[in-house]
């Protein structure tokens, strides 16, 4: 063999050790096609951009830094079954944690990929100027493992130099994170991707069991809803981790809990005190779902069922939404509200309007508050209340339900239904609904359908609706952002925290527990400390 092709033959031996050894790692991880398709792609382009710089040590120092970054790289993804993460540099100073085992199969990867990239130190420069120049332009757009540790490096320089808009108590910073959850495989649930966009419905004061499918009863109030049982996922056993309404609805966006409501001994609360005062106590206070949304290229609206000027919509101005609809933007003057007819219409009208953006629509539809009856549908005779306007709530969402699967959104728009909290256990509802709830603490609907999702009941074992927002980041893959969440993704199977089965009504605390009938419920407890400091913090 003349020089010419000896020359040749080391670069591909020099190449070839490296790519070969990571797409071994990387078949032996099943870590997915594409994925490997881009860091194999990365490499070759990364080895011919370098190939053409004419001093050979410093050619085989930048190779071999590159090959270490591939080496860390290739050690998160078999220990964690990903790249590496801002968490996992935050961490590196406890790297003794992760025990002997671990650390020796990092030193030996690395080892490997050194032994791997000396070849490279006994070839000359082969790549003309243009071809280097060419593979650099393409390595630029290569999503690969360099790529994800420039991407990493990132987040973790935000996270070390994070300034709170909010000037929070000391006590805030035992609260704050910088990720959402732990990896796990989404395409067991969504096999056709993440969804494009996210609507949600914060159904007023709606406990499972006035569902008939969780009920039993055979009453038929909710036959729309039964039907999404089969054609979504649908969580059992998940609870509200607070009430009422103003609680509900900023703590499940904020995960958090919160303080005030409507009304206190102090004349502090919501219903009497002056929007001014809200926007000033709550603007920028706590990091809400919105807000990380609006940070990722997504439109965030709210349609509220109530005034434009209430106290209500100005909270959810605070978290912030790009928009806040209230009743007035839907022409509806009658009463404070709008009824649930109206505004499942204009939940129609704004997701019609959306284009190519994605979009985040959350929606309070208040028509089933405690002490209201329908103005619309009746059911049977109209004689109870209960079974009236939960009925009527399930005809309008039935209607919506079968706009959006008719709409080109289904394919690409997750539907949630959930609630702000449960149904207060009056006897009354109690009565209705046979059962023997005794507090503000329930099970509450979680449903979600659209979006290829693939079908099926998941057991929240308990976990309360602290659970929301991280869920609905982990669908959308959004990890990455300070938080001060205070609950785990339902589809993180790794996290834990000590508040999912904790609910907090202001002063009174309740735990969820399993029961030895293998049901969870709700039972009273002594106050939380860090609930209280927790206090502090969200208002």
């Amino acid at each position: 063999m003349n020089s010419f092709g000896k020359k040749y033959l080391r670069n591909i031996v020099s190449l070839l050790s490296v790519l070969l050894l990571t797409l071994l790692i990387l078949f032996y991880k099943s870590f997915g096609i594409y994925r490997s398709i881009l860091i194999g792609a990365e490499i070759v382009t990364f080895f011919l951009s370098i190939s053409f710089i004419s001093n050979q040590f410093l050619r085989a120092f930048v190779w071999t830094a590159y090959c270490l970054i591939i080496a860390a790289q290739m050690s998160s993804i078999i220990n964690t079954g990903g790249y590496i993460i801002p968490l996992t540099l935050s961490n590196l100073s406890e790297f003794k944690a992760v025990g002997h085992e671990v650390l020796t199969q990092v030193l030996f990867i690395l080892l490997l990929y050194v032994l791997a990239s000396i070849p490279f130190y006994f070839v000359k420069r082969t790549s003309a100027f243009k071809l280097s120049l060419l593979s650099f332009v393409i390595f630029i757009f290569m999503a690969g493992a360099l790529h994800q540790l420039f991407n990493t490096a990132h987040e973790y320089y935000k996270q070390v130099t994070y300034k709170p808009n909010y000037n929070y108590p000391e006590v805030a910073k035992k609260f704050l994170k910088f990720n959402v959850y732990n990896e796990s495989d989404m395409s067991l649930y969504f096999p056709n991707g993440k969804p494009k966009n996210i609507i949600v419905i914060f159904t007023e004061g709606m406990s499972s069991k006035v569902i008939d499918l969780e009920n039993n009863l055979g009453l038929k109030i909710t036959p729309n809803m039964d039907s999404l049982y089969n054609e979504g996922i649908v969580f059992e056993n998940y609870f509200n981790h607070t009430a009422a309404t103003f609680r509900g609805l900023r703590g499940q966006l904020s995960s958090a809990y919160q303080y005030r409501d409507g009304v206190d001994s102090k004349g502090e609360g919501f219903f009497q005190i002056n929007s001014e005062k809200v926007s000033d106590t709550y603007n920028h206070r706590l990091i809400s779902l919105p807000e990380i949304l609006n940070d990722n290229g997504f439109n965030t609206y709210f349609i509220a069922s109530t005034e434009n000027h209430s106290n209500l919509n100005t909270l959810l101005r605070s978290m912030p939404f790009k928009k806040v609809y209230g009743m007035e933007d839907f022409d509806w003057h009658i009463n404070d509200r709008m009824s649930d007819k109206k505004i499942f219409s204009a939940l129609r009208t704004l997701v019609a309007e959306q284009t190519s953006k994605p979009f985040f629509i959350g929606m309070y539809p208040s028509g089933t508050h405690h002490g209201m009856d329908s103005p619309d549908q009746k059911y049977h005779n109209g004689s109870n209340s209960f079974y009236n306007k939960f009925y009527n709530y399930d005809f309008q969402l039935g209607d919506f339900i079968t706009w959006f699967k008719k709409s080109h959104f289904y394919d690409n728009t997750l539907l949630i239904i959930t609630a702000d909290h449960s149904t207060f256990p009056v006897p009354e509802f109690k009565q209705s609904f046979n059962t023997s709830s005794d507090y503000f603490v329930d099970t509450i609907p979680l449903i979600m359908i659209g979006a290829g999702i693939k079908p099926m009941k998941l057991d929240a074992k308990g976990n309360n609706s602290l659970s929301i927002a991280p869920t609905i980041l982990q669908i959308l893959n959004i990890d990455n952002a300070p938080n001060y969440f205070l609950g785990c993704s339902l589809f993180d199977l790794k996290c834990t925290s000590k508040f999912s089965h904790i609910s907090v009504i202001g002063d009174s605390y309740y735990r969820i527990n399993l029961k030895t009938d293998a049901n969870y419920s709700a039972e009273q407890i002594d106050s939380v400390p860090e609930v209280v400091d927790f206090y502090n913090v969200s208002g």
